[in-house]
């Protein structure tokens, strides 16, 4: 009777092959998961470091071409400038559709993420002086 205990004991004192595998299931999953995770976190932190360097961009551009009050609203365009990062700063003007002396200024920054072209456009309006 004493070698039957004995037997039982060491049978129940280790751990069965498929508790071993799930287990090793259980753990992989989980390291998937917050693998995932950081990987996700990594992409909108870049996401949101680019964004914020076109934001410089579009400063920068801004105070390096200044709007000033000009006869020809056409001097106000800027053909696009590479700044740092391989942001590219531009500027367009084009007629309202009124035909007023309104017009639509067009300023955009834009730049590659990961082979898809990303870009951010401010829209303003500039009044055109009547010539004299």
């Amino acid at each position: 009777m004493n070698r039957h205990i004995r037997h039982n004991k060491r049978l129940s004192a280790g751990m069965t092959l498929i508790e071993v595998f799930i287990a090793v299931v259980i753990l992989s999953t989980g390291l998937v998961v917050l693998l995932t995770a950081a990987s996700r976190c990594l992409a909108v932190m870049k996401s949101a470091k680019n964004y914020q360097t076109a934001q410089w961009t579009l400063n920068k551009g801004d105070l390096d071409y200044p709007v000033v009050p000009t006869n020809d609203v056409k001097q106000l365009e800027v053909s696009p400038v590479e700044y740092p990062g391989g942001f590219t700063y531009s500027r367009v003007v084009e007629e309202d559709d009124d035909k007023d002396l309104l017009y639509v200024m067009r300023t955009k920054v834009s730049w590659s993420d990961h082979s898809r072209e990303m870009s951010e456009e401010v829209v303003r309006y500039v009044l055109e002086m009547p010539k004299e």
